[in-house]
């Protein structure tokens, strides 16, 4: 009998999926967690998911949220993983990244700012200002995406964001790559990512891991 290896899957970085604020419980039905996780595994990555939800799931806080982010779904190797934050996730994200090396990170719905929110303000991701340089170095890659039409944040922050990081507007997940690691999507038609499939999360992380 032959055995055929696929040499790639082995040294395949871990996606570790860090939901929004109110992810508690089993999120794999919530938006487009449990689309990615089964898309993911399908090419050949390991998925981390916050099996019983996050703790402090409504406040999502800071100090709470990224030790658990590290030590837990990452494992305590950060730099071997791509997190993929969403809304609040996506401020984790950001703050993981800022004082830990990280492989990538992408940002679904990623702000800046409170926005007038308690809650948000609460959180103390915006205590003070994001090192964006040291975001940025400390990661392989970043990928950003928003929606134009998203209800909660206005496209106008989530340009900031990405004009803050430096990234590369792009069309098509095909452009990425890892010359072009660091990208921004911008979907005119795009909301707060609330429904799958997201096609172009999958392949943006496969293109800026070289794997295309």
């Amino acid at each position: 009998v032959i055995h055929f290896q696929q040499p790639m899957m082995a040294s395949r970085p871990r996606i570790v999926q860090v939901p929004g604020n109110g992810g508690g419980g089993d999120i794999r039905n919530c938006n487009f967690y449990g689309w990615a996780e089964r898309a993911f595994k399908q090419r050949g990555y390991t998925v981390k998911l916050p099996e019983g939800g996050m703790p402090d799931p409504l406040q999502a806080r800071r100090a709470i949220w990224v030790p658990h982010i590290i030590n837990e779904m990452c494992e305590q190797d950060a730099a071997s993983s791509v997190i993929v934050g969403h809304s609040s996730g996506a401020c984790a994200a950001l703050r993981v990244a800022e004082s830990s090396k990280v492989k990538g990170i992408v940002l679904v719905a990623a702000y800046d700012d409170p926005l007038g929110d308690a809650n948000e303000a609460a959180s103390g991701y915006f205590d003070e200002p994001f090192d964006w340089s040291a975001i940025r170095n400390n990661c392989d890659f970043v990928i950003q995406f928003a929606g134009v039409q998203d209800q909660f944040l206005p496209i106008d922050v989530q340009r900031r964001v990405a004009q803050s990081l430096n990234l590369t507007s792009c069309l098509s997940a095909s452009e990425a790559s890892p010359e072009n690691a660091f990208v921004y999507f911008e979907l005119p038609r795009g909301d707060h990512f609330f429904s799958p499939p997201f096609d172009d999360l999958v392949e943006s992380v496969d293109g800026c891991l070289g794997y295309l």
